[in-house]
């Protein structure tokens, strides 16, 4: 346990050195610079825009042009500042205090917090057919957006939301394009997707005033976290090539994006309002030195979003602070971000399919750059999309409480993650998703198994240092596939605890590398890895430094060095097949007061091992054992165990095998030095089947030697 703390502080002590951000000193605008002191529009290409005071704004309060410098000079720029306030009790944190229930009397508020966790730690259950109104709040700006959001827990459960004004008059509103017409509000059948999440009536172009929310339970198991009006899409600075309009919640269903709905012209849907600069076509945006901030706590809003298609945007120096569901930082194509800190407070998101509703997200084709960078908090810390991206020294202190939003989601062919620091609150490190030939190295991971998510409050649920996935899809799908992936050179230290407050069906999971592809092969090669269990005989805790599962190509593991005080490796698991998976010259040790374990788990019931070969492994303070884990008789796991041989003899020399049990030959070369290292079975095994395969001739430079593959060993032929 010394060790483990040593390691930890280490880890810090080094990430604490990764990343920068830099307070300037003010200065005044030189030479042909211009001062900027207002909100506005600032647009003149090859200028060079220089704050002289803070700016604030009720909503988005700078637009940049393009080939432009904006110099924040040490200020901060403040959206969203307009004195919005909550619906007093929006998180049912005092149960139903200053609620109407009248048409509710079944409804009942429950600490929820281990059990469906969503805004706080109670949450409201609204019975079918009835309806619970909430108090009155001030919406302080007029002809603006506002989402009534409704945090709920599970998909099919389907309620209305419904906005009234103080005279109690039901408000509705709709986009408009062409001839058509698109309602927002109210909304009155809705429900969120999988894994829960937040609905929205979407209102706008209202005037300012006190407005408050309806909601009508539709089915039974209607369960709300939060209900309350809040700012949205605004954005602290925008680069606009286009406008995205789609910000009523069907949009959401159907995968649409969406930026500067307030600033679209009417009718339009993607033209801005007169005034707003359009970016088109390649350039440069500068934006550094200074802070960007959310005036409250918003839904859905950025410090920065683009939407100029092949604008590069380069941030530098710049720190960004917010909270409040998708209040994220940046969302741009492509650029570089770096020496900048970002903190953001995002319980929750409308959509955990969008993995790009993160803190940063690069989502175009184009390669960016991000480094020197601190994350702190958000639904996952940084998506990058372009290939042949780099994402090296920056720190993620990932606060993921919905599933699949990793520190890092790696959308880009080619790219390479070094020299970060993966130290998440809650949550996990890197999604390599459909790529191929990513490149992830020399990297710390501290990865802790996360107490219940809304989603998965029912079963066992995983954070991962790294993810591999493409689901099995087939080579070449058009979806995309992993393929050439390379993790190498990184210490990765997983914790798993029993979190004893939830439910008895819940088991927390932490698993170094979750590797489930069926594209091609991945390699994991010379990481340490690091794995306690810190309730080494409970049902509902584990750790498993390779977990391979869902997978037709499980990929190459070899010379990494795995301490555990547990079971390190299962292949064939709960998660589907494993199949072609190499273990070779792998160092396995056993923590130091640890109870004796059997280092590997095969298959889980109709999930089956084919294809594992476990080469010249080490095993120290452990015997060699596998666990075939198969409950049925029709499914029966296979592997191979042995070893290494080497043989020298001259140069390009050809080295004959025969396998003396079943008589097969092989032929291979030796390199133009006469070396040839080959890997030949002790015994293969079915299920509980053992057969000897250990007996073999090799035959080289008209010389022969039978030997045993029991052991590493070389054989001279010369």
């Amino acid at each position: 346990m010394r060790y483990f703390s040593l390691l930890c502080c280490l880890f810090t002590l080094s990430a604490l050195t990764a990343a920068e951000y830099s307070p300037v000193k003010h200065r005044k605008p030189k030479g042909n610079e211009i001062a900027v002191t207002e909100p506005g529009s600032y647009d003149k290409a090859n200028t060079t825009y220089v704050l002289t005071k803070n700016i604030n704004s009720t909503t988005s309060p700078i637009f940049l042009g393009n080939n432009v410098t904006l110099d924040l000079n040490g200020y901060t720029i403040t959206y969203a500042d307009g004195n919005y306030q909550h619906i007093n009790n929006y998180d049912f944190a005092d149960g139903l205090k200053g609620w109407d229930v009248k048409k509710a009397p079944g409804a009942q508020v429950k600490n929820t917090e281990f059990t469906k966790p969503m805004i706080g730690k109670n949450s409201l259950f609204l019975p079918n057919g009835q309806e619970i109104v909430s108090p009155y709040v001030e919406l302080p700006v007029a002809n603006r957006s506002y989402y009534a959001m409704v945090a709920a827990s599970k998909q099919g459960k389907y309620f209305g939301i419904y906005v009234e004004d103080e005279n109690g008059k039901s408000i509705d509103c709709a986009f408009k394009f062409g001839s058509n017409t698109r309602v927002s509000c109210p909304e009155k059948k809705r429900g969120p997707k999988m894994g829960g999440g937040i609905v929205f009536a979407h209102i706008h172009g209202l005037p300012a005033g006190k407005y408050r929310i309806r909601v009508k339970a539709l089915t039974d198991g209607v369960v709300i976290g939060a209900i309350d009006l809040r700012p949205t899409m605004d954005v602290g600075i925008s680069i606009v090539e286009k406008t995205m309009p789609w910000a009523y919640y069907k949009c959401i269903l159907d995968g649409d994006g969406c930026a500067f709905f307030d600033y679209t012209k009417k009718g339009s849907t993607s033209e801005p309002k007169a005034g707003i600069p359009r970016v088109s076509g390649s350039g440069n945006i500068t934006i550094k030195n200074g802070i960007i901030k959310a005036g409250s706590e918003t839904i859905r809003s950025w410090a920065i979003q683009s939407t100029a298609s092949k604008a590069q945007i380069h941030i530098d120096n710049v720190k960004i602070e917010a909270s409040g569901s998708n209040a994220n930082a940046i969302s741009v194509a492509q650029g570089s971000l770096k020496n900048s800190h970002i903190t953001l407070n995002s319980p929750f998101i409308i959509d955990r399919h969008r993995r790009g509703s993160c803190a940063v997200s690069f989502h175009g084709k184009a390669p960016s750059h991000v480094s020197h960078t601190e994350f702190i908090g958000g639904q996952g810390c940084l998506h990058i999309g372009g290939d042949k991206s780099e994402v090296h020294n920056n720190i993620f202190r990932n606060h993921q409480t919905v599933t699949n939003h990793y520190s890092l989601s790696c959308d880009g062919n080619g790219s390479k993650v070094y020299g970060n620091q993966f130290l998440p609150t809650i949550g996990s490190g890197i999604y390599i998703f459909r790529r191929r030939n990513v490149e992830v190295y020399n990297n710390t991971f501290e990865i802790t198994s996360a107490p219940p998510n809304n989603e998965y409050g029912h079963t066992d649920y995983s954070t991962n240092a790294i993810r591999i996935s493409d689901y099995n899809a087939d080579p070449g799908s058009k979806r995309g596939w992993c393929e050439g992936n390379r993790i190498y050179n990184n210490t990765i230290k997983v914790t798993s605890q029993d979190y004893k407050q939830a439910l008895d069906s819940y088991i927390s999971v932490a698993y170094g590398i979750f590797m489930s592809v069926g594209g091609g092969k991945n390699y994991v090669d010379n990481n340490t890895f690091i794995m306690d269990n810190k309730n080494p005989g409970s049902k509902r805790s584990s750790t498993y430094a390779f977990y391979i599962g869902g997978s037709n190509q499980g990929g190459a593991f070899t010379n990494n060095t795995v301490t555990a005080n547990t079971t390190p490796v299962w292949i064939g698991n709960r998660y589907g097949v494993g199949h072609n998976v190499l273990l070779a010259n792998n160092n396995f040790i056993k923590a130091k007061g640890a109870k004796s374990y059997t280092p590997i788990i095969l298959g889980y019931y109709k999930h089956p091992t084919k294809n594992i070969k476990l080469i010249s492994n080490n095993f120290k303070g452990l015997e060699f054992n596998v666990k075939i884990n198969d409950y049925t008789t029709k499914f029966i796991s296979e592997y191979e165990f042995g070893w290494t041989v080497g043989v020298e003899t001259k140069p390009n020399t050809e080295v004959t095998v025969t396998h003396e049990h079943s008589g097969k030959q092989t032929t291979h070369s030796a390199d133009k030095n006469g070396r040839l290292n080959l890997t030949l079975a002790q015994f293969r095994a079915t299920g509980d089947k053992i057969t000897d395969t250990s007996s073999y001739t090799i035959t080289a430079n008209g010389k022969e030697k039978s030997i045993k593959a029991n052991k590493d060993q070389i054989i001279k032929l010369k």
